[in-house]
Protein backbone atom coordinates (compact mmCIF):
# COMPACT_ATOMS: atom_id res chain seq x y z
CA UNK A 1 0.00 0.00 0.00
CA UNK A 2 1.47 3.44 -1.40
CA UNK A 3 1.59 6.68 0.97
CA UNK A 4 -1.84 7.77 -0.35
CA UNK A 5 -3.35 4.43 0.64
CA UNK A 6 -1.92 4.86 4.51
CA UNK A 7 -3.26 8.13 4.40
CA UNK A 8 -6.80 7.17 3.00
CA UNK A 9 -6.61 3.85 5.49
CA UNK A 10 -5.60 6.36 8.76
CA UNK A 11 -8.43 8.71 8.27
CA UNK A 12 -11.32 6.15 7.65
CA UNK A 13 -9.97 4.03 11.00
CA UNK A 14 -10.09 7.54 12.68
CA UNK A 15 -13.47 8.14 11.06
CA UNK A 16 -14.54 4.77 12.35
CA UNK A 17 -12.80 5.29 15.95
CA UNK A 18 -14.42 8.39 16.62
CA UNK A 19 -18.28 6.76 15.50
CA UNK A 20 -17.54 4.17 17.77
CA UNK A 21 -17.02 6.21 20.75
CA UNK A 22 -20.39 8.17 19.76
CA UNK A 23 -22.27 4.99 19.47
CA UNK A 24 -20.75 4.07 23.24
CA UNK A 25 -21.22 6.88 24.84
CA UNK A 26 -24.96 7.17 24.01
CA UNK A 27 -26.37 3.90 23.97
CA UNK A 28 -24.25 3.29 27.24
CA UNK A 29 -23.29 4.41 30.26
CA UNK A 30 -19.51 3.17 29.95
CA UNK A 31 -17.52 2.72 33.24
CA UNK A 32 -13.58 1.13 32.99
CA UNK A 33 -10.72 -0.45 34.51
CA UNK A 34 -7.43 -0.47 33.77
CA UNK A 35 -6.20 0.37 29.91
CA UNK A 36 -4.60 -1.50 27.29
CA UNK A 37 -0.53 -0.83 26.73
CA UNK A 38 -0.35 2.34 24.72
CA UNK A 39 2.49 1.05 22.83
CA UNK A 40 4.16 -2.17 21.40
CA UNK A 41 2.42 -4.97 20.03
CA UNK A 42 -0.74 -6.56 21.78
CA UNK A 43 -3.49 -8.46 21.47
CA UNK A 44 -6.79 -7.67 22.87
CA UNK A 45 -8.60 -10.81 24.18
CA UNK A 46 -12.35 -9.86 25.14
CA UNK A 47 -15.51 -12.09 25.48
CA UNK A 48 -18.21 -12.03 23.30
CA UNK A 49 -21.36 -11.26 25.14
CA UNK A 50 -22.84 -8.40 22.60
CA UNK A 51 -22.61 -9.17 18.80
CA UNK A 52 -21.40 -6.21 16.87
CA UNK A 53 -21.37 -3.49 20.31
CA UNK A 54 -18.34 -5.51 21.60
CA UNK A 55 -16.15 -4.14 18.87
CA UNK A 56 -17.10 -0.79 19.21
CA UNK A 57 -17.31 -0.84 22.74
CA UNK A 58 -13.41 -1.95 23.21
CA UNK A 59 -12.61 0.30 20.36
CA UNK A 60 -14.15 3.31 22.49
CA UNK A 61 -11.93 2.61 25.39
CA UNK A 62 -9.18 1.05 23.89
CA UNK A 63 -7.19 4.49 23.70
CA UNK A 64 -5.69 3.61 20.74
CA UNK A 65 -6.45 2.01 16.90
CA UNK A 66 -7.19 -1.34 16.72
CA UNK A 67 -7.19 -4.04 14.34
CA UNK A 68 -9.98 -6.21 14.72
CA UNK A 69 -10.24 -9.82 13.60
CA UNK A 70 -13.91 -10.39 11.82
CA UNK A 71 -15.66 -13.07 10.33
CA UNK A 72 -15.28 -12.68 7.00
CA UNK A 73 -18.94 -13.02 5.76
CA UNK A 74 -19.24 -9.34 7.03
CA UNK A 75 -16.86 -8.19 4.35
CA UNK A 76 -19.88 -8.51 1.49
CA UNK A 77 -23.24 -8.26 1.28
CA UNK A 78 -23.77 -6.83 4.13
CA UNK A 79 -25.32 -3.68 6.06
CA UNK A 80 -21.95 -2.98 7.89
CA UNK A 81 -19.45 -3.98 5.51
CA UNK A 82 -17.97 -0.50 4.91
CA UNK A 83 -17.35 -0.09 8.12
CA UNK A 84 -15.86 -3.23 8.36
CA UNK A 85 -13.48 -2.55 5.91
CA UNK A 86 -12.92 1.24 6.91
CA UNK A 87 -12.01 0.01 10.31
CA UNK A 88 -9.07 -2.13 8.84
CA UNK A 89 -10.60 -4.84 9.87
CA UNK A 90 -8.85 -8.70 8.94
CA UNK A 91 -10.59 -11.30 7.51
CA UNK A 92 -11.41 -14.58 9.38
CA UNK A 93 -12.62 -17.75 7.48
CA UNK A 94 -14.56 -19.56 9.70
CA UNK A 95 -15.67 -23.25 9.54
CA UNK A 96 -19.30 -22.77 10.55
CA UNK A 97 -19.83 -20.25 7.98
CA UNK A 98 -21.47 -21.63 4.86
CA UNK A 99 -19.39 -21.29 1.64
CA UNK A 100 -16.05 -19.95 3.16
CA UNK A 101 -12.66 -21.47 2.25
CA UNK A 102 -10.67 -22.07 5.39
CA UNK A 103 -7.45 -22.80 3.93
CA UNK A 104 -7.64 -18.71 3.71
CA UNK A 105 -6.68 -18.70 7.27
CA UNK A 106 -3.08 -18.62 6.67
CA UNK A 107 -3.86 -15.11 4.99
CA UNK A 108 -5.23 -13.69 8.21
CA UNK A 109 -2.30 -15.26 10.33
CA UNK A 110 0.11 -13.40 7.63
CA UNK A 111 -1.73 -9.88 8.51
CA UNK A 112 -1.82 -10.56 11.97
CA UNK A 113 1.77 -11.43 11.57
CA UNK A 114 2.15 -8.01 9.91
CA UNK A 115 0.61 -5.89 12.22
CA UNK A 116 2.11 -7.27 15.42
CA UNK A 117 5.50 -6.70 13.47
CA UNK A 118 4.61 -3.31 13.69
CA UNK A 119 3.94 -2.99 17.11
CA UNK A 120 0.29 -2.30 16.72
CA UNK A 121 -3.32 -3.31 18.65
CA UNK A 122 -4.65 -6.28 17.02
CA UNK A 123 -8.12 -7.60 18.93
CA UNK A 124 -9.84 -10.76 18.80
CA UNK A 125 -12.41 -12.43 20.17
CA UNK A 126 -11.16 -16.03 21.67
CA UNK A 127 -14.42 -17.77 22.37
CA UNK A 128 -15.34 -17.18 18.47
CA UNK A 129 -19.37 -16.13 18.23
CA UNK A 130 -21.17 -14.06 20.46
CA UNK A 131 -23.73 -15.56 22.99
CA UNK A 132 -25.83 -15.14 25.51
CA UNK A 133 -25.09 -17.41 28.43
CA UNK A 134 -23.90 -15.06 30.80
CA UNK A 135 -20.65 -17.01 30.97
CA UNK A 136 -17.22 -17.30 29.41
CA UNK A 137 -17.64 -20.15 26.79
CA UNK A 138 -15.11 -22.81 26.34
CA UNK A 139 -12.38 -21.05 24.07
CA UNK A 140 -11.01 -21.76 20.35
CA UNK A 141 -7.34 -22.04 19.79
CA UNK A 142 -7.02 -19.05 17.38
CA UNK A 143 -5.62 -16.83 20.19
CA UNK A 144 -2.84 -19.29 21.27
CA UNK A 145 -2.02 -19.90 17.71
CA UNK A 146 -1.23 -16.15 16.47
CA UNK A 147 0.43 -15.48 19.96
CA UNK A 148 2.64 -18.21 19.56
CA UNK A 149 3.37 -17.57 16.69
CA UNK A 150 4.25 -14.15 16.88
CA UNK A 151 6.41 -15.44 19.40
CA UNK A 152 8.40 -18.07 17.15
CA UNK A 153 8.99 -15.15 14.48
CA UNK A 154 10.64 -13.43 16.64
CA UNK A 155 7.72 -11.02 18.04
CA UNK A 156 6.38 -10.69 21.81
CA UNK A 157 2.91 -9.54 21.64
CA UNK A 158 1.38 -8.82 25.04
CA UNK A 159 -1.42 -10.60 25.34
CA UNK A 160 -4.48 -8.64 27.38
CA UNK A 161 -7.38 -10.14 28.82
CA UNK A 162 -10.56 -7.94 28.45
CA UNK A 163 -14.16 -8.28 30.36
CA UNK A 164 -16.86 -6.88 28.56
CA UNK A 165 -19.59 -6.95 31.72
CA UNK A 166 -23.57 -5.42 30.26
CA UNK A 167 -25.82 -5.27 32.91
CA UNK A 168 -28.47 -5.08 30.59
CA UNK A 169 -26.71 -5.13 27.28
CA UNK A 170 -30.00 -4.65 25.05
CA UNK A 171 -31.27 -1.94 27.40
CA UNK A 172 -31.11 2.39 26.04
CA UNK A 173 -28.18 3.76 29.11
CA UNK A 174 -27.49 0.81 30.75
CA UNK A 175 -24.13 0.11 32.17
CA UNK A 176 -21.16 -1.53 30.48
CA UNK A 177 -18.15 -1.95 32.23
CA UNK A 178 -14.80 -2.91 30.32
CA UNK A 179 -12.44 -4.51 32.67
CA UNK A 180 -8.55 -4.89 31.02
CA UNK A 181 -6.68 -6.76 32.93
CA UNK A 182 -2.83 -7.16 33.26
CA UNK A 183 -0.91 -8.12 30.45
CA UNK A 184 1.21 -11.43 30.56
CA UNK A 185 2.96 -12.84 27.65
CA UNK A 186 3.83 -16.48 26.05
CA UNK A 187 7.29 -16.69 25.51
CA UNK A 188 8.03 -18.96 28.34
CA UNK A 189 6.69 -21.14 25.84
CA UNK A 190 8.47 -21.19 22.54
CA UNK A 191 10.76 -23.91 23.44
CA UNK A 192 7.69 -26.30 24.04
CA UNK A 193 5.56 -24.83 20.87
CA UNK A 194 8.45 -25.61 19.09
CA UNK A 195 8.27 -29.84 20.13
CA UNK A 196 4.66 -30.10 20.77
CA UNK A 197 3.10 -27.63 18.99
CA UNK A 198 -0.21 -28.75 20.07
CA UNK A 199 0.74 -28.80 24.15
CA UNK A 200 1.58 -25.83 23.93
CA UNK A 201 -1.14 -24.31 22.53
CA UNK A 202 -3.97 -25.97 24.64
CA UNK A 203 -1.44 -24.77 27.50
CA UNK A 204 -1.70 -21.16 25.94
CA UNK A 205 -5.87 -21.56 25.45
CA UNK A 206 -5.66 -22.32 29.17
CA UNK A 207 -4.56 -19.73 30.90
CA UNK A 208 -5.87 -16.91 28.11
CA UNK A 209 -9.02 -18.16 29.87
CA UNK A 210 -7.93 -17.94 33.43
CA UNK A 211 -7.31 -14.61 32.69
CA UNK A 212 -10.59 -13.51 30.88
CA UNK A 213 -12.75 -15.26 33.43
CA UNK A 214 -11.06 -12.92 36.59
CA UNK A 215 -12.89 -10.09 35.10
CA UNK A 216 -15.99 -11.37 33.85
CA UNK A 217 -18.97 -11.23 35.78
CA UNK A 218 -20.46 -14.92 35.26
CA UNK A 219 -24.49 -15.14 35.61
CA UNK A 220 -27.02 -16.41 33.39
CA UNK A 221 -29.18 -13.04 32.02
CA UNK A 222 -32.30 -14.37 32.53
CA UNK A 223 -32.08 -15.67 36.38
CA UNK A 224 -28.94 -14.72 37.94
CA UNK A 225 -28.16 -11.56 36.81
CA UNK A 226 -30.72 -10.10 38.40
CA UNK A 227 -30.20 -11.99 41.66
CA UNK A 228 -26.56 -10.77 41.62
CA UNK A 229 -27.69 -7.20 40.93
CA UNK A 230 -29.98 -7.29 44.38
CA UNK A 231 -27.20 -8.67 46.60
CA UNK A 232 -24.87 -5.77 45.35
CA UNK A 233 -27.00 -3.52 45.71
CA UNK A 234 -27.79 -4.91 49.51
CA UNK A 235 -24.12 -4.78 50.54
CA UNK A 236 -24.09 -1.58 49.13
CA UNK A 237 -26.47 0.01 50.95
CA UNK A 238 -26.25 -2.16 54.66
CA UNK A 239 -22.52 -2.71 54.53
CA UNK A 240 -21.44 1.04 53.11
CA UNK A 241 -19.08 -1.22 50.60
CA UNK A 242 -16.68 1.00 48.27
CA UNK A 243 -17.87 2.17 45.25
CA UNK A 244 -15.07 2.51 42.87
CA UNK A 245 -15.88 0.71 39.50
CA UNK A 246 -12.82 -2.12 40.45
CA UNK A 247 -14.39 -3.19 43.52
CA UNK A 248 -17.91 -2.99 42.69
CA UNK A 249 -16.50 -4.91 39.51
CA UNK A 250 -14.92 -7.35 41.67
CA UNK A 251 -17.62 -7.29 44.53
CA UNK A 252 -20.34 -8.35 41.22
CA UNK A 253 -17.90 -11.16 39.70
CA UNK A 254 -17.43 -13.09 43.57
CA UNK A 255 -21.57 -12.95 44.15
CA UNK A 256 -21.73 -14.39 41.04
CA UNK A 257 -19.74 -17.29 41.26
CA UNK A 258 -21.30 -17.76 44.61
CA UNK A 259 -24.32 -17.99 43.94
CA UNK A 260 -23.90 -20.33 40.86
CA UNK A 261 -22.26 -22.46 43.61
CA UNK A 262 -24.55 -21.76 46.33
CA UNK A 263 -27.23 -23.14 43.50
CA UNK A 264 -25.89 -26.22 42.82
CA UNK A 265 -24.14 -27.56 46.16
CA UNK A 266 -27.26 -26.21 48.71
CA UNK A 267 -30.48 -25.80 46.48
CA UNK A 268 -32.39 -25.17 50.13
CA UNK A 269 -29.87 -22.51 50.94
CA UNK A 270 -30.04 -21.11 47.65
CA UNK A 271 -34.01 -20.73 47.33
CA UNK A 272 -34.15 -19.82 51.08
CA UNK A 273 -31.87 -16.53 50.08
CA UNK A 274 -33.85 -15.84 47.03
CA UNK A 275 -37.35 -15.76 49.01
CA UNK A 276 -35.35 -13.55 51.61
CA UNK A 277 -35.02 -10.94 49.11
CA UNK A 278 -38.09 -11.09 47.36
CA UNK A 279 -39.78 -10.75 51.01
CA UNK A 280 -37.83 -7.76 51.91
CA UNK A 281 -38.20 -6.39 48.53
CA UNK A 282 -41.76 -6.88 48.44
CA UNK A 283 -42.18 -4.75 51.65
CA UNK A 284 -40.35 -2.12 50.15
CA UNK A 285 -41.89 -1.74 46.89
CA UNK A 286 -45.45 -1.12 49.99
CA UNK A 287 -43.31 2.04 50.75
CA UNK A 288 -41.89 3.40 47.25
CA UNK A 289 -38.79 2.77 48.71
CA UNK A 290 -35.51 1.57 47.97
CA UNK A 291 -32.22 -0.33 49.91
CA UNK A 292 -30.55 3.47 49.88
CA UNK A 293 -33.52 4.96 50.71
CA UNK A 294 -33.68 4.05 54.47
CA UNK A 295 -30.10 5.51 55.34
CA UNK A 296 -31.35 8.91 53.28
CA UNK A 297 -31.20 11.86 55.77
CA UNK A 298 -32.35 15.22 54.20
CA UNK A 299 -32.27 18.28 57.00
CA UNK A 300 -34.91 20.85 55.83
CA UNK A 301 -32.02 22.89 54.64
CA UNK A 302 -30.50 20.86 52.27
CA UNK A 303 -34.23 20.20 50.81
CA UNK A 304 -34.68 24.09 50.76
CA UNK A 305 -31.60 24.69 48.56
CA UNK A 306 -32.79 21.06 46.60
CA UNK A 307 -36.30 22.83 45.21
CA UNK A 308 -34.83 26.12 44.74
CA UNK A 309 -31.75 24.78 42.36
CA UNK A 310 -33.85 22.16 40.74
CA UNK A 311 -36.93 24.49 39.95
CA UNK A 312 -34.74 27.01 38.05
CA UNK A 313 -32.91 24.04 36.34
CA UNK A 314 -36.11 22.77 34.97
CA UNK A 315 -36.86 26.39 33.83
CA UNK A 316 -34.54 25.62 31.13
CA UNK A 317 -34.72 21.55 31.18
CA UNK A 318 -38.14 20.94 30.96
CA UNK A 319 -39.13 22.33 27.33
CA UNK A 320 -36.15 20.69 26.23
CA UNK A 321 -37.56 17.38 27.70
CA UNK A 322 -40.78 18.69 25.95
CA UNK A 323 -39.17 19.10 22.51
CA UNK A 324 -37.60 16.11 22.34
CA UNK A 325 -40.47 13.77 23.53
CA UNK A 326 -42.38 15.28 20.63
CA UNK A 327 -39.82 15.00 17.93
CA UNK A 328 -38.09 11.64 18.75
CA UNK A 329 -41.41 9.61 20.63
CA UNK A 330 -42.21 7.46 17.67
CA UNK A 331 -38.70 6.38 16.26
CA UNK A 332 -38.19 5.73 19.75
CA UNK A 333 -40.86 3.45 19.40
CA UNK A 334 -40.18 2.14 16.23
CA UNK A 335 -36.74 1.16 17.05
CA UNK A 336 -37.42 -0.48 19.67
CA UNK A 337 -40.70 -2.50 17.95
CA UNK A 338 -38.02 -3.53 15.07
CA UNK A 339 -35.86 -4.91 17.64
CA UNK A 340 -37.98 -6.99 19.07
CA UNK A 341 -39.58 -8.37 16.00
CA UNK A 342 -35.86 -8.80 14.05
CA UNK A 343 -33.47 -9.93 16.71
CA UNK A 344 -32.38 -13.32 16.53
CA UNK A 345 -31.18 -13.20 20.47
CA UNK A 346 -30.31 -11.44 23.29
CA UNK A 347 -26.31 -11.45 21.82
CA UNK A 348 -27.23 -9.50 18.65
CA UNK A 349 -30.81 -7.15 19.92
CA UNK A 350 -28.63 -4.08 20.74
CA UNK A 351 -27.08 -4.33 17.60
CA UNK A 352 -30.39 -4.66 15.91
CA UNK A 353 -31.24 -1.54 18.24
CA UNK A 354 -28.38 0.33 16.98
CA UNK A 355 -28.67 -0.22 12.96
CA UNK A 356 -32.45 -0.44 12.63
CA UNK A 357 -32.60 2.81 14.85
CA UNK A 358 -29.93 4.39 12.62
CA UNK A 359 -31.57 4.11 9.63
CA UNK A 360 -35.06 4.83 11.73
CA UNK A 361 -33.70 8.46 13.09
CA UNK A 362 -32.23 9.34 9.85
CA UNK A 363 -35.50 8.88 8.00
CA UNK A 364 -37.19 10.49 10.73
CA UNK A 365 -35.22 13.56 10.25
CA UNK A 366 -35.17 13.53 6.63
CA UNK A 367 -38.58 13.41 6.97
CA UNK A 368 -39.19 16.41 9.22
CA UNK A 369 -36.13 18.16 6.87
CA UNK A 370 -38.57 17.53 3.92
CA UNK A 371 -41.95 19.63 6.18
CA UNK A 372 -39.96 21.91 6.51
CA UNK A 373 -38.59 22.55 2.99
CA UNK A 374 -42.10 22.82 2.02
CA UNK A 375 -43.30 25.12 4.65
CA UNK A 376 -39.54 27.58 4.78
CA UNK A 377 -37.56 26.70 2.16
CA UNK A 378 -34.20 24.74 1.81
CA UNK A 379 -32.19 27.13 4.04
CA UNK A 380 -34.43 26.04 6.86
CA UNK A 381 -34.69 22.42 6.02
CA UNK A 382 -30.87 22.23 6.01
CA UNK A 383 -30.75 23.92 9.91
CA UNK A 384 -33.51 21.49 10.82
CA UNK A 385 -31.38 18.63 9.34
CA UNK A 386 -28.16 19.81 11.54
CA UNK A 387 -30.34 20.53 14.72
CA UNK A 388 -32.07 17.96 15.15
CA UNK A 389 -28.82 15.70 16.30
CA UNK A 390 -28.24 17.72 18.74
CA UNK A 391 -31.76 18.73 19.62
CA UNK A 392 -31.78 14.67 20.42
CA UNK A 393 -28.76 14.43 22.25
CA UNK A 394 -29.50 17.73 24.47
CA UNK A 395 -33.22 16.24 25.32
CA UNK A 396 -31.99 12.66 26.40
CA UNK A 397 -29.57 13.54 28.85
CA UNK A 398 -32.12 16.71 30.02
CA UNK A 399 -34.93 13.43 30.35
CA UNK A 400 -32.48 11.37 32.51
CA UNK A 401 -31.71 14.58 34.68
CA UNK A 402 -34.93 15.39 34.97
CA UNK A 403 -35.98 11.91 35.81
CA UNK A 404 -33.69 11.55 38.38
CA UNK A 405 -34.58 14.28 40.17
CA UNK A 406 -38.24 13.22 39.88
CA UNK A 407 -36.66 9.74 42.05
CA UNK A 408 -34.94 11.81 44.47
CA UNK A 409 -38.34 13.86 45.36
CA UNK A 410 -40.32 10.74 45.32
CA UNK A 411 -37.98 8.99 47.82
CA UNK A 412 -37.95 11.68 49.89
CA UNK A 413 -41.62 11.79 49.98
CA UNK A 414 -41.70 8.60 50.34
CA UNK A 415 -40.14 8.81 53.50
CA UNK A 416 -42.12 11.38 54.76
CA UNK A 417 -44.87 8.67 54.66
CA UNK A 418 -43.16 6.40 56.00
CA UNK A 419 -43.52 6.20 60.16
CA UNK A 420 -39.96 6.20 62.11
CA UNK A 421 -41.06 2.72 63.17
CA UNK A 422 -42.11 1.33 59.10
CA UNK A 423 -38.56 2.92 58.76
CA UNK A 424 -36.90 0.83 61.58
CA UNK A 425 -38.81 -2.49 60.74
CA UNK A 426 -37.45 -2.00 57.11
CA UNK A 427 -33.82 -1.28 58.06
CA UNK A 428 -34.08 -4.43 60.64
CA UNK A 429 -35.52 -6.63 57.60
CA UNK A 430 -32.58 -5.74 55.67
CA UNK A 431 -30.44 -6.51 57.99
CA UNK A 432 -31.37 -9.55 58.67
CA UNK A 433 -31.23 -10.58 54.88
CA UNK A 434 -27.76 -9.32 54.96
CA UNK A 435 -27.03 -11.66 58.11
CA UNK A 436 -28.72 -14.65 56.15
CA UNK A 437 -26.03 -13.33 53.06
CA UNK A 438 -23.21 -13.44 55.66
CA UNK A 439 -23.84 -16.92 56.62
CA UNK A 440 -23.83 -18.07 53.17
CA UNK A 441 -20.20 -16.22 52.45
CA UNK A 442 -19.10 -17.81 55.38
CA UNK A 443 -20.71 -21.26 54.05
CA UNK A 444 -19.17 -20.95 51.08
CA UNK A 445 -15.41 -19.97 51.81
CA UNK A 446 -15.55 -23.05 54.57
CA UNK A 447 -16.35 -25.19 51.32
CA UNK A 448 -13.82 -23.87 49.84
CA UNK A 449 -10.70 -24.38 52.24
Amino acid sequence: MGPAGGVTMGLSTGLVARLAGVVSWLFYRVEQVGCAPARSPVLLLPNHPNSLLDPVVVWATAGREVRFLAKSTLFKGHVVSALVRASGAIPVYRRIDEGVDVSRNAEMFAAVAAALGRSELVCLFPEGVSHSTGRLEPLRTGAARIALSAVAAGTSPALVPVGLNFERKTAFRSRVTVAYGRAFFANDLAELYRTEPAVAVRTLTERISDEMRRLVVEADPRSDSQIVDRVDELYSAARGAAATVEERLERRRIIATGIETLRSRDPYRYHQVRDAIRRYDARLRRFGLRDAHLDLHAPPGAVARFVVRELAVAIVLVPICVIGVALFVVPWFLTDLAARRMARGLDVEATVKILGGGTIYAGWAAGIAAVVWRLAGPAAALGTLVALPAVAVAALFAVERQTAVLEAAGAWLALRQASPRARRHLARKRSEVVRLLDEVRAWMAAEHR
